[in-house]
C-alpha cells in the first residue's frame, strides 16, 4: 500500500513538470474511475481511524477490480500519473469524490442485499 501512496504523491508532485508522453485517450467511464481509485488511496493515506481506513480501502479495491476489468490493457500507473495531475487543477474534484461515494455506496448496498437473499434462502436450523 506504501507503494502505491508513493505513486501518488510523485504523480502529485509532477504536476510542475511538463508531461514527456503523450496524454493516454481515455474513456469518460475510465476516466472516472482512476481519478476515483486515486481519490481513495489519497483516503486511504489519510485515514487515522482504523474503520475509516478499513471502508475507504475496500473503495479503493473496488476501482481497482472495476479498471481493470473495463480496461485491462490500460497503463494503470500512467493513468493515475496523468489523472492526478489533472486533478490538481481541477475545481469539481470534490463534485466527482461525492460521484465516486455514490456509486460505491450503492454497490456495497446491493452487496449486503446480496447476503440477506442468501440468508432468507439458507436452511435455518432449529435450536
Amino acid at each position: 500500500m506504501n507503494s502505491l501512496m508513493t505513486l501518488v504523491s510523485a504523480a502529485a508532485a509532477a504536476a510542475a513538470q511538463p508531461a514527456p508522453a503523450p496524454p493516454l485517450l481515455l474513456s469518460d467511464a475510465a476516466r472516472q474511475d482512476v481519478r476515483c481509485f486515486v481519490l481513495y488511496a489519497i483516503a486511504v493515506d489519510d485515514a487515522q481511524d482504523e474503520k475509516v481506513k478499513a471502508g475507504t480501502s475496500l473503495g479503493l479495491m473496488y476501482y481497482f477490480a472495476k479498471i481493470k476489468l473495463e480496461a485491462p490493457a490500460l497503463n494503470l500507473a500512467a493513468a493515475i500519473r496523468q489523472e492526478a495531475t489533472a486533478m490538481e487543477k481541477d475545481p469539481k474534484v470534490k463534485e466527482d469524490g461525492a460521484a465516486c461515494d455514490t456509486e460505491f455506496q450503492k454497490r456495497a448496498d446491493e452487496l449486503i442485499d446480496l447476503g440477506q437473499q442468501l440468508e432468507e434462502l439458507a436452511p435455518h436450523s432449529s435450536s
